[in-house]
């Protein structure tokens, strides 16, 4: 990270285009999920320097809720 905000490390636009990579192909491979969906300025094709990364994720019925909604908030921090 290139930039620190208040102790926060700051992701350059070419890290979080990586990160986003990474994500996707993350819900691209896992098996509890039906869909994912990019949200936000990255939708709109509006990104800029500041942009953060919006995913939405789509749950199968049969997936385990709780320990899917663990699992990817374990990836994400």
């Amino acid at each position: 990270m290139s930039v620190t905000i208040s102790g926060v490390g700051i992701f350059n636009p070419e890290e979080r285009e990586q990160l986003r990579d990474e994500l996707v192909s993350a819900a691209q491979n896992d098996p509890n999920l039906c869909g994912a969906a990019h949200t936000g300025s990255a939708a709109a094709g509006q990104l800029d320097r500041w942009s953060d990364i919006d995913l939405a994720l789509c749950l199968k019925a049969t997936a385990p809720y709780d320990q899917v909604v663990a699992e990817w908030t374990a990836r994400l921090h």
